[in-house]
């Protein structure tokens, strides 16, 4: 009997199952996601797209509140055009955090990219198996 067992018993209690399956459904393709990686991958894409949406946004307020400032020659106007482009900036700058972020995390993984290719190889391996092969050949 185990703790959980005994805790449940002394205080009249059923038991808490002791793992219980989560479904993880991505919102933006209602697909079920079941693995870790499958969950950093939606969460990555879904944090990318937000991202993109906030950049267009607060370009087109930026366009916006720049029209206004100009017009008004307001300096709270132009105060405001001032902070939604370090908001702009920011944005930027977090979305090539999750780019490394996200890079960082892969190479942890194991999922490396493949640096070396070779095409068109007739022969692959060391001198000693090459000479090997063309001594068998004759």
């Amino acid at each position: 009997m185990n703790i959980d067992d005994k805790l449940s018993q002394l205080f009249n209690t059923d038991p808490i199952p002791e793992e219980t399956a989560v479904t993880v459904i991505d919102n933006t393709t209602g697909e079920i996601i079941d693995k870790a990686e499958d969950k950093i991958e939606s969460d990555y894409d879904i944090t990318r797209k937000n991202l993109h949406d906030l950049l267009v946004t607060g370009t087109d307020a930026l366009d916006v509140a720049l029209t206004i400032a100009k017009d008004s020659e307001n300096p709270r106007a132009f105060e405001v055009v001032g902070n939604l482009m370090k908001q702009i900036a920011d944005i930027n700058q977090q979305l090539m955090d999750i780019h490394q972020q996200k890079s960082r995390l892969d190479n942890s993984r194991g999922v490396e990219k493949q640096t070396n290719i070779t095409n068109n190889s007739i022969f692959v391996g060391s001198t000693n198996e090459l000479s090997r092969m063309i001594k068998s050949m004759k």
